[in-house]
């Protein structure tokens, strides 16, 4: 891998986003309610009622369904993100540039230099929102008290992969894969895109305090900028999958201390 590859040098002078989605507006909602209702309302459901029942049997389900939940989120993960990869080869597509999934030629120093540049501005600008609005950043939503309940557990690196790992690529190849190259060839532009599927992404995390939504609108607009700054998606992937990384081992440290 090169220190400094072409497309980071590229990426700061011009957007290398290039959207292309031969299925039209119409198909892409359709595909992208199709994954999120797939992957929110019946995998992830499904597989954490299997897991809990398995683990501690029928009469302790209601107990042991958050535990479930959280492991569920690294199968539903992969499953969602591979049919998406299947549906994004629809009328002939290849599904790379469907989804932006060109790895980009970054080379090892913009690399660390995204990854870096995009976890110290995030905690920078929510630490400042939080002190210019009163936020109290340390209050949990219901996913980092999972996180922060089940640390101790044998299999917690399960859970950590789905984080690190199914979360992030369900999540963008839904979020900002196919819709959002639909939506970015609209009359709404990268601009409206942006702001669309940030927002839906955000409001899909409604079980968290109304100040975290409102910070994961903002990421999700971060992220958005990477991807049509960059032009692969592999970038947001790797964003979102830092981020959480980063908070998986802080929630773990915090309950262990």
């Amino acid at each position: 891998m090169e220190f400094i590859g072409p497309d980071f040098r590229a990426g700061l002078r011009e957007t290398l986003y290039r959207p292309f989605n031969p299925a039209g507006l119409a198909e892409a909602i359709c595909i992208f309610l199709a994954l999120f209702i797939l992957n929110q309302l019946i995998l992830q459901p499904a597989f954490a009622v299997g897991i809990a029942a398995a683990e501690s049997g029928l009469a302790n389900l209601n107990t042991e369904f958050l535990r479930g939940a959280m492991f569920s989120i690294l199968p539903a993960g992969l499953i969602t993100a591979y049919l998406a990869w299947l549906l994004a080869r629809r009328h002939g597509a290849d599904p790379r540039e469907v989804l932006a999934l060109r790895f980009p030629a970054l080379g090892a120093a913009g690399w660390v230099v995204i990854l870096g540049g995009f976890i110290a501005s995030l905690l920078g600008v929510f630490a400042i929102i939080a002190w210019l609005f009163d936020f109290d950043l340390t209050s949990s939503g219901e996913v980092e008290k999972a996180v922060m309940r089940l640390s101790g557990d044998p299999l917690f690196y399960l859970i950590a992969a789905g984080l690190v790992i199914g979360g992030p690529l369900a999540e963008e190849m839904t979020f900002r894969g196919q819709i959002f190259a639909a939506l970015t060839q609209s009359r709404l532009g990268v601009t409206g895109a942006s702001l669309v599927t940030s927002g839906l992404w955000a409001g899909v995390h409604i079980t968290e305090p109304f100040h975290v939504v409102a910070l994961l609108f903002l990421m999700g607009l971060v992220l958005s900028w990477l991807l049509v700054r960059f032009g692969s998606l592999w970038v947001p992937i790797a964003c979102h999958a830092a981020w959480n990384g980063l908070q998986a081992v802080a929630l773990s440290g915090m309950t262990q201390q």
